[in-house]
């Protein structure tokens, strides 16, 4: 790091003040009197330059309070608004959209802003209900007419401290839209314009599930990539690509950078075109507090090289935190903020020097980097690894703090992930702008889609690494830290860890290297060069051979498998005979990532696949498996609702050529060696209603291999079975989470299993499985799991012997 300077001491001191301006005076107190110590101690200006301690400390203080009063007041003008939102009916309330609807649970939300009325020019949060309709097409900048609901955030709530760092002023609980054919205008209106063609684009020639990782690798759209592929990428560590940043704006300006050399462009001219270029990007990509960050400190870099000073990146820094605080001092809570400079600074302090070292190492190592070529490339790669590894190491404790665990796997992830990200980017970014200039130059939108099937290979490949590396058994370190306290004693850890291993290499290279290190060394320089290169090449395949077995997808089962899936509040029960044909009953919620728990059991094909009845923790995860996984027959029991998300599963096997059949009682399936018997429910009469409660009419049925028997009966509880012909069995799954079900004594009785599973979320609402239950199965015998304590529950058959194991 640089000298210690006035501009250092002052952005500091005013980024701190701006820290602790929210309602925290003491603390502001606190920090001035550090820096005003810090300021007359240390601070890098002699008597020489006409300075003395007391105008330095003088200096800090003054700073620090200056930014404590612009947080104030920067604080109190982001509140105002939300005096003015107060709980009323709204009609034909006019606003834009700012955001494109995000699923959640619930329905969706989107961020808007109103155009019309006392609320105009604020931002709110519009939820959205499951059986509210949107217009059929709607984009962002798009004005509506709303009905609904509006009120202000409410203290205590969840995620209410979020939306207020967001500039969230309240919320408007929806009830229905529609578009007006207007949209918002002026430069945002412009913005609006490129960012369509952009996107366009940057998804031409792209399967569906490659182009909603491409819009949120480039320009940060993220709302159409499905949620379990959402939590791959979270728990492999390569989340952070899916979010625009600073390495957006690093490969931007490394993109730009040999084209503005090809023209010619001055140091000037060239500054002020990575100006335009990151000023044009940052907006186009949502403006986020991470590529504000990023953008900041690109812009300050910029500057610096085109003034031909050394640029200082700690100032960089210090400049993009005082200007995110500047615009909202709450952003500091936010753990993407927090991360974000963790990250930056971990690779200031110690990627450099780490890079080095690697460089060296491998250009010791390695015959092949004479030339200068192999030396850049080695050099590239030794600087990725090395920014990986202090990124990781930075972000370490904070991820612990906010997340309660850390992806081991995430270093991996990342460290193989580094070939694909760059080109994935560069390709991305040139879609864009082919995008862009794709209005006044039509054949530059096909380029673009020419561009598609090369984007993909870097795509799916980041795709399928998440996947791999989510997969890895014990990819998740528990490491939950509960205060500032926990996370500062854990970065003193790293730093003593740091500091002890940098005084061992010290001490080594002053007392020389080991006896025999420089003579293997030498020994290996003056191997013939074709004897080094194969050494090499068995090292690297032979670790590409452990990597690959590492993150391979695992076998199926060889015997006869029942596994009771841990999605959370849902039903999802997976059979495999175990020799190769695979039957499904139910996907659980959208949020339950079943397509990973049957790539983990070595599911590549569902034979069978069955919808028991209209419901969302039954229903929602078929959304992505008709898009990943092919499916031979999928059965469906509609029961004649009108159900809109229902219609939309029915609608996507339509449109993936998935043969479906409506369940039939008595219907008789041989999937693979089993046989699947539909015991209920009775058929729907044409025309006649759907049932208000759909739990009783969920399709029951037993599945048979051998002598094993298993039943399932979705939520259908004893009012809608015990007048089926209910067989012995062996094994059950206990109908409707193990809800209160007076009768099931009686269907106990009947059918006699030896082992039940109850598939049930942990600390649900409903209060599952109730006591009454637990009872009725532990008196009859029965031998029983639950998902929410047990995780997926295995039952394997070997030989007519049962087996079971559990994940937790």
């Amino acid at each position: 790091m640089k000298k210690v300077t006035p501009a250092h001491v002052a952005v500091g001191g005013f980024a701190a003040g701006l820290l602790t301006s929210s309602e925290r005076p003491a603390v502001t107190v606190a920090v001035a009197l550090a820096a005003a110590v810090f300021g007359s101690r240390w601070w890098g200006i002699g008597p020489e330059n006409g300075t003395n301690p007391h105008h330095r400390a003088a200096l800090a203080l003054a700073v620090v309070f200056l930014g404590a009063a612009v947080g104030e007041a920067r604080l109190r003008a982001i509140e105002a608004p939300t005096t003015r939102v107060r709980q009323a009916e709204v009609h034909n309330l006019r606003i834009h959209l700012l955001s494109m609807p995000r699923p959640n649970p619930f329905g969706a939300s989107a961020e808007v802003t109103v155009v019309s009325g006392r609320l105009r020019n604020e931002r709110l949060l519009m939820r959205i209900a499951r059986w509210t309709r949107l217009p059929d097409r709607i984009d962002v900048g798009e004005e509506l007419a709303a009905d609904g609901q509006v009120r202000g955030l409410r203290p205590g709530e969840e995620f209410t401290d979020q939306l207020r760092r967001a500039g969230i002023a309240g919320e408007l609980l929806l009830d229905r839209a529609r578009a007006t054919g207007r949209r918002r205008g002026g430069v945002a209106g412009a913005l609006d314009a490129m960012r369509r063609r952009a996107e366009g684009a940057v998804a031409a020639g792209l399967p569906p599930p490659e182009a909603a990782l491409a819009r949120g690798m480039v320009l940060g759209q993220d709302e159409a990539i499905d949620e379990t592929t959402r939590q791959d990428w979270r728990d492999s560590g390569l989340s952070h690509l899916l979010a625009v940043s600073g390495q957006n704006v690093m490969l931007l300006v490394a993109l730009a950078m040999p084209l503005l050399a090809l023209v010619r462009a001055g140091p000037l001219a060239r500054g002020a075109a990575l100006l335009a270029l990151i000023a044009l990007y940052v907006p186009l990509a949502g403006a986020g507090p991470s590529l504000q960050r990023a953008g900041v400190m690109g812009a300050a870099g910029i500057v610096a090289m085109t003034l031909s000073r050394p640029a200082s990146r700690w100032y960089a820094l210090l400049l993009a935190a005082a200007a995110t605080l500047a615009l909202n001092p709450r952003v500091s809570a936010d753990p993407g903020w927090q991360l974000s400079f963790a990250a930056v600074a971990g690779i200031l302090a110690l990627g450099r020097p780490l890079g080095a070292a690697l460089a060296g190492a491998t250009e010791e190592l390695l015959p092949v980097t004479r030339s200068p070529l192999a030396r850049a490339l080695v050099r590239g790669f030794a600087e990725g690894v090395a920014i990986t590894l202090a990124a990781t190491l930075a972000t370490g404790p904070l991820v612990a703090l906010h997340f309660g665990a850390v992806p081991l796997a995430g270093l991996l992830a990342n460290l193989l992930a580094l070939p694909a990200v760059a080109p994935a980017m560069w390709l991305g970014m040139v879609k864009a702008a082919l995008g862009i200039v794709g209005g006044v130059a039509p054949p530059a939108r096909a380029v673009a889609e020419l561009l598609g099937p090369p984007a993909r290979i870097p795509l799916a490949y980041l795709e399928g690494l998440a996947e791999r590396c989510a997969g890895i058994q014990g990819s998740r370190l528990a490491l939950p830290l509960h205060s500032a306290g926990d996370v500062a004693a854990a970065y003193l850890l790293i730093a003593a860890a740091i500091l002890g291993i940098r005084h061992a290499v010290r001490r080594r290279r002053r007392a020389g290297l080991r006896p025999g290190y420089a003579e293997r060394a030498a020994a290996w320089r003056r191997a013939p060069r074709s004897f080094r290169v194969a050494v090499l090449v068995l090292i690297l395949t032979v670790l590409a051979l452990a990597t690959a077995t590492g993150l391979g997808s695992p076998s199926p089962p060889g015997d006869l498998t029942v596994r009771f899936l841990d999605i959370g509040q849902g039903d999802a029960t997976l059979v495999q005979d175990g020799h190769g044909a695979n039957a499904l009953f139910d996907a659980g919620p959208p949020e339950g990532a079943v397509y990973r728990r049957l790539r983990a059991a070595g599911v590549g094909r569902l034979d069978l696949a069955v919808s028991t009845h209209q419901s969302r923790d039954h229903q929602g995860g078929f959304h992505e498996l008709i898009g990943r996984m092919p499916i031979g027959l999928f059965l469906t029991n509609g029961y004649g609702t009108r159900d809109p998300d229902y219609h939309r599963m029915l609608h996507e096997a339509d449109a993936a050529g998935i043969h479906r059949t409506v369940a039939e009682a008595g219907e008789l399936l041989h999937v693979g060696r089993m046989t699947v018997r539909i015991l209920g429910p009775p058929p729907h009469e044409p025309g006649a209603p759907p049932p208000e409660d759909p739990n009783p009419i969920g399709v029951a049925a037993v599945v048979s291999q051998g002598a094993f028997d298993l039943w399932l009966s979705a939520d259908a509880e004893s009012d809608g079975i015990l007048g089926y012909p209910l067989p012995p069995v062996e094994a059950m799954k206990v109908s409707h989470h193990g809800s209160a079900d007076p009768g099931l004594p009686k269907v106990l009785d009947r059918l006699r299993p030896k082992i039940a599973a109850i598939e049930v979320g942990r600390h649900n609402g409903y209060g599952h499985p109730t006591p009454s239950t637990l009872a009725a199965l532990s008196h009859a015998g029965v031998t029983t799991y639950r998902t929410d304590d047990d995780g997926t529950v295995t039952l394997t058959i070997d030989h007519g012997a049962m087996h079971v194991t559990t994940e937790r």
